[in-house]
């Protein structure tokens, strides 16, 4: 399934705080991480563990060509603006279709239209007569046996703290993408069992605010569908898929294509530069009914984006090394297994290296006698990268429904460059 650098030595609280963000750790793994690791040498102990990390920012921010064949989808645009609409990007064939348990969701087709000499001035072109409206062709349907509630999906730009959640005013009632019985703020709106629903979701957008968009790596960010209001009841998790605006910006993506899917990539949060590969290592390790295979390991020099450099911390004047590994866990429990709080080491002769939650990716809850995909993160100093060609991958704890899906059994696995 397709899925800040602060320069100085980590504090305790700075280093107590990720463990939290990356999930459940025994008290061993807490305790070695409380020590501060200003500079390490061959002579020092194992015991010692990187300084460098990522801590998640917080923030309340919230085949395809640059010539369209087809007209522009929806004609409501130029009807209301009483402007003229030419299609500028269409992409016929996007490769957007999306299964949340049973609710599923669909892009048919997407457009960018360039609306010039606007009667009628949208509020969201900032006063202009002239602006953008990206349109979407999508279809949602709930096929989970229950009703579902569903949100639509919000545009990435730069990064996720910089994002564009969908207009109405250039849709016609009838067109939009919404359920067919209207909420009110404290009893929300919801498909029904077996509802489905075609039509348009629409992204309007100034001159300017678009011309800024149209350079970054673009995103869709579709959130997970719903069986309760308050978006607890998780039918499948959050997807971004990659969302160019341009023929440029399409080339620029498909460059990401080759990376494994961490949130490193999903973000934006820094561009990578591949340095080392590793395929099809395919190594099974099985604990209480949990089967874990290593499939791949991908080396990674990494430049953070403007909005992330603070983030990456412990680094001093060295380039950072990010170690992705990916991994199936097939799950042969009688209960669904999630995924997402894994507790794991990568070690050297030297160093004991965390994984750094903030940046891992996952396929969501895996259900009994099913498998899903699992993204490790792990970040190195360029120099350490360089000096060692054997690693240890040291899985400590998977938090399941009930505690320890490995029932306090740590499972390892031999990494060699």
């Amino acid at each position: 399934m397709k899925l800040k650098k602060k320069i100085g030595v980590i504090s305790v609280l700075s280093t107590a705080l990720l463990l939290s963000a990356c999930g459940n750790h025994d008290d061993g793994s807490t305790k070695k991480a409380e020590k501060k690791v200003e500079t390490t040498s061959p002579s020092e102990s194992k015991s010692k563990e990187s300084n460098a990390s990522f801590t998640d920012k917080t923030s309340s921010e919230s085949s395809s060509g640059d010539t369209a064949k087809n007209g522009v989808l929806n004609s409501y645009i130029a009807d209301s603006t009483k402007g003229q609409a030419d299609v500028i990007f269409n992409n016929a064939d996007p490769k957007i279709d999306l299964n949340f348990d049973g609710f599923k969701f669909k892009v048919s087709q997407y457009q960018v239209v360039h609306v010039k000499n606007a009667e009628n001035e949208p509020y969201s072109f900032d006063g202009d007569k002239e602006g953008y409206v990206i349109t979407l062709k999508a279809t949602v349907e709930n096929q989970t046996g229950s009703k579902a509630y569903f949100n639509n999906p919000a545009i990435q730009g730069k990064d996720e703290y910089n994002t564009k959640q969908p207009d109405v005013s250039l849709v016609d009632e009838t067109d939009r993408i919404k359920p067919k019985k209207d909420g009110t703020p404290s009893n929300p709106a919801f498909y029904d069992k077996g509802e489905s629903k075609t039509g348009f979701i629409q992204y309007e957008l100034s001159k300017e605010k678009y011309e800024n968009l149209v350079k970054e790596k673009s995103k869709l960010v579709v959130s997970n569908a719903s069986k309760d209001s308050m978006m607890r009841e998780h039918l499948g998790e959050k997807q971004v898929v990659a969302f160019p605006l341009s023929g440029a910006s399409a080339k620029k993506q498909e460059s990401d294509d080759k990376f494994f899917d961490d949130q490193i990539v999903s973000k934006n949060i820094a561009e990578k530069t591949l340095l080392e590969q590793k395929d099809e290592i395919n190594e099974k390790q099985t604990q209480n009914d949990i089967e874990l295979t290593l499939k791949g390991v991908q080396f990674t020099k990494l430049a953070p984006t403007d909005s992330f450099k603070n983030s990456f911390r412990g680094f001093g004047n060295e380039d950072i090394v990010a170690v992705t590994v990916k991994m199936t866990v097939k799950n042969g429990a009688s209960n669904s297994l999630p995924i997402n709080h894994f507790s794991a080491f990568l070690d050297t002769d030297a160093m004991h290296y965390l994984n750094q939650g903030s940046l891992e990716s996952d396929s969501g809850d895996v259900k009994s006698g099913q498998s899903g995909d699992k993204y490790l993160v792990f970040l190195l100093k360029k120099s350490e990268f360089e000096k060692n060609k054997n690693f240890k991958l040291k899985i400590r704890h998977i938090e399941g429904n009930n505690g320890d899906a490995l029932k306090d059994h740590e499972l390892s696995f031999d990494i060699k460059r």
